[in-house]
């Protein structure tokens, strides 16, 4: 069984999360699929202060203790990962943007080398 998770990136439980809830639902009619939801709504996610402790000496050593290694672990237990946010001012949303910059030191690692990522993004015109 492959597991797929989605980091959905709004507090609203709308929109975003609908959108993510059904591109997990598809999934699991193709096949036997285990899916979760992860808003990081829940989660305590800290603004990363740009310290490159997590680079230059390793992550376990970053100054800032929150959520960020439960996140990770959800990651590295998937088999496939999905972000997805809201389009707010031509960017995702400021939650999902904090959660990608404390992930800044995997861009440098092969951690998640192999892994399946995707994107989706929300987009509502007024």
């Amino acid at each position: 069984m492959k597991k797929i998770t989605a980091f959905v990136g709004s507090a609203r439980k709308k929109h975003t999360y609908n959108a993510a809830a059904q591109f997990l639902s598809n999934l699991q009619s193709m096949d036997n699929i285990e899916v979760e939801i992860v808003r990081l709504s829940d989660y305590r996610i800290e603004t990363c202060r740009g310290c490159k402790v997590c680079c230059d000496k390793g992550e376990e050593l970053c100054p800032l203790k929150d959520d960020r290694d439960v996140l990770i672990e959800k990651m590295m237990s998937s088999d496939g990962v999905v972000f997805a946010s809201p389009n707010y001012s031509f960017q995702v949303s400021g939650m999902m943007k904090v959660f990608l910059d404390r992930l800044g030191f995997t861009f440098h690692r092969p951690r998640f080398f192999g892994k399946t990522f995707t994107s989706i993004v929300a987009q509502g015109i007024y």
